[in-house]
This record gives structure tokens, C-alpha cells and sequence, in this order.
């Protein structure tokens, strides 16, 4: 239970609340909720007799779209949008313009990410299984609804974001592969250019622009989508690839867990093929395993960045939210040598120089 204090900075938002339902603002229960082992600052858990609830509050409060529309706006908007459209996603009890709050349905706390570093050894199957059909039915929702959503779209520079992650990573990928003599390098070089132009030609698809591991939450095995004060235009193989994966940060004993395998992606590429594009589901496969590649690459250069300059405010806050910066790096190589999602040639040809190569420096080391 929340501290006098922690109550008191939610006090203003009881009263309404309390009104709304015709109760005392005293008989309103209040709760921390975690992340690892921070507090959140903007939730919390509210219970009211046997029933709780999620209080938000959102931080910025200034127009965000060019229409004029708040984040509140946004994600009142979105999430009753979704909702009626059959979508596991919470249903907005009530709202407040004027404090920038709103009441969601209560559906846990335990996120994705926190289910995937329990299971590190055991992927919890069914679960991730049912988090790709309700993404899928995400996808379709927002289509059905483009026009209602359109002025709610953040005008987000989807391109220019994936081609300087892609710069990044060629970058990563020319500091991993050093010890590779010219041809290979040409051959590498040539396969990264590929897999970049199949990942910038790929069509984009209108849905959230905050997506990961910690916005699912999942109770008694069923995941509900949390988190839509933004949306916009990117790769949805891109959203696939970060929400099924678990970064675990601010978690003691915590590591890289990807959920994704290569009967989960042919799953989503086959309904992808079916429902929205007419190119063969490998080439469908090939964009998922190029942006799992990418965003592992990323990861490599945020900890290689971390590492290399540990006093600056942003290395502090990773290496604090991560830990073992070395356990890390182990693990990412790890993940990108051994992850096997799809048939196609320049990734796996990137995967296996990767994999080779960390290979030979585990042999080094154990050697000392």
C-alpha cells in the first residue's frame, strides 16, 4: 500500500474519481505498481470495494498532433477505438481532460517482459501465441479505422529512423566482423545492402509507436495491449520483433530474452501473405529476421556506447538499469548467432560470420 505521502500526490485525481463512482475519496484504495525495481511514477493500482482499476496520468500535457489532440486525447481515443473493435485492450472507466488522467480497466500487472525473464529457459508458448493473434487483430483494426485515427497520427519519420538504425548497425556489424580478411568484408557489406533495401521497401502499417515487452500485460495466461497516447506509421515486423523480446531492465538476475522462433514467424508471415500483402511468406520471414538482427545490433552498439564512456548520464542509466554490461554482451551475441527465423541467405550469412566469430573469442577467453 502507497505511503500518506505517495497518496497525497494522487490526491487530486480521488475526488473526481470518487464522484464518478458516488463514494468517499477515503474508501479508495491506492497501490504501487513496479517496474523491476523501480515505482512507476505515472499508474497506479486503484481498488474500490473488490474491483481495482489503473490510474494514469499522463506527463505531457501539451498538443502533440497537428490537429491539437493530447496524449490523453490520443489514448482515450485509441483505446475506446480498439475496444469496441474487439481488441484486448482495456476500457476507459473514466477520463479527465482538464487533469490529464484517465481510469482503465484492471487487467495485471505482470507484463510480457517480466513472464519472458521468469521463462528464460521455457518459452511460455501458448501466451506468445496469443500475443501475435491480437497484435494481428490490432493491425486490422487500425485499418478498418484509419480515418477515424487519421487526426490522431503523430507524424513520426518512420524512414529516416530505420535508415539511421541501419547505418548504426553497419557500423556495430563493422566493429564485430574487424578481424575478417577483404572478401568476406565485401561479402558481408553486401548482404547488410540487401537486407537493407528489403526492410526500406517494405510497406508500413498504422498502429502504436510504443511498443515492447512491458506493454503487455498478461493475467491468468490471457495478454491485454497497454500504452497507445501515440500512434503513427512504421514496420509492424519492427513492432513484432520489440514487443517479443524482453529487455528485463531494473530486474536483478535479468538478461535478453527473445520469444520469437521460426514457427511463430512463418505464423505471422502466412497471415500477413493472407491478409495484407501478395509477396510469398519467406519474404515476409526474411523482414522479421532482418529487423531482429537490426535490433539486436542496436542493442550492441547501446552497451559498446555504455561501455566506452561510463560517466555520462545516459550510460550510468543503462549500465543501472541492466547490469553486468559483459553478461549482456555475451548474451546478445549469443542471441544473434544462434536465432533461426527464416531461410534467407544475406541474414543468415550475417548471423553465421557473427556466430563464428564469437564462437572463436569464448575459446580465448576460457583459455586464460
Amino acid at each position: 500500500m502507497q505511503s500518506p505521502v505517495q497518496r497525497e500526490k494522487w490526491q487530486s485525481l480521488l475526488e473526481p474519481i470518487a464522484a464518478h463512482f458516488h463514494i468517499s475519496p477515503n474508501t479508495i484504495q491506492i497501490a504501487a505498481i513496479q517496474h523491476g525495481t523501480r515505482q512507476r511514477e505515472n499508474v497506479c493500482r486503484l481498488t474500490i470495494g473488490t474491483e481495482s482499476y489503473l490510474l494514469k496520468r499522463h506527463d505531457v500535457t501539451a498538443a502533440a498532433v497537428k490537429a491539437g489532440h493530447t496524449p490523453l486525447q490520443i489514448e482515450v481515443t485509441v483505446l475506446s477505438t480498439l475496444h469496441r473493435g474487439g481488441c484486448k485492450i482495456p476500457r476507459v472507466v473514466w477520463k479527465s481532460d482538464a487533469l490529464h488522467a484517465l481510469l482503465l480497466e484492471w487487467h495485471g500487472e505482470h507484463t510480457l517482459d517480466t513472464l519472458a525473464q521468469r521463462h528464460q529457459g521455457a518459452r511460455p508458448l501458448a501466451v506468445v501465441q496469443q500475443v501475435l493473434k491480437e497484435l494481428c487483430q490490432i493491425e486490422t483494426s487500425f485499418v478498418e479505422h484509419a480515418e477515424l485515427l487519421k487526426p490522431y497520427v503523430f507524424d513520426f519519420q518512420h524512414r529516416a529512423t530505420l535508415e539511421g538504425l541501419l547505418e548504426q548497425g553497419k557500423r556495430t556489424l563493422g566493429y564485430l566482423l574487424t578481424p575478417l580478411g577483404g572478401k568476406a568484408r565485401v561479402a558481408i557489406e553486401n548482404a547488410w545492402n540487401a537486407l537493407s533495401v528489403r526492410l526500406l521497401n517494405a510497406p508500413t502499417t498504422l498502429g502504436p509507436l510504443d511498443y515492447n515487452a512491458r506493454n503487455v500485460v498478461v493475467e491468468g495466461g490471457k495478454p491485454t495491449f497497454i500504452d497507445f497516447a501515440s500512434i503513427g506509421w512504421d514496420w509492424q515486423e519492427k513492432r513484432l520483433v520489440q514487443l517479443l523480446n524482453s529487455i528485463g531492465a531494473f530486474t536483478a538476475g535479468a538478461n535478453f530474452v527473445s520469444l520469437l522462433d521460426r514457427e511463430l514467424v512463418h505464423s505471422y508471415a502466412e497471415w500477413v501473405a493472407t491478409h495484407r500483402e501478395t509477396c510469398s511468406p519467406a519474404d515476409i520471414a526474411a523482414r522479421v529476421d532482418g529487423h531482429h538482427l537490426l535490433f539486436y545490433l542496436s542493442v550492441v552498439h547501446r552497451i559498446l556506447r555504455a561501455v566506452a564512456r561510463p560517466e555520462t548520464a545516459d550510460s550510468q542509466m543503462l549500465l543501472h538499469a541492466w547490469g553486468d554490461a559483459r553478461a549482456r554482451f555475451q548474451r546478445v551475441l549469443t542471441l544473434i548467432g544462434s536465432a533461426d527465423l527464416s531461410d534467407d541467405g544475406d541474414t543468415g550469412q550475417i548471423r553465421e560470420m557473427i556466430r563464428g566469430l564469437h564462437a572463436d573469442r569464448e575459446k580465448h577467453y576460457s583459455a586464460k
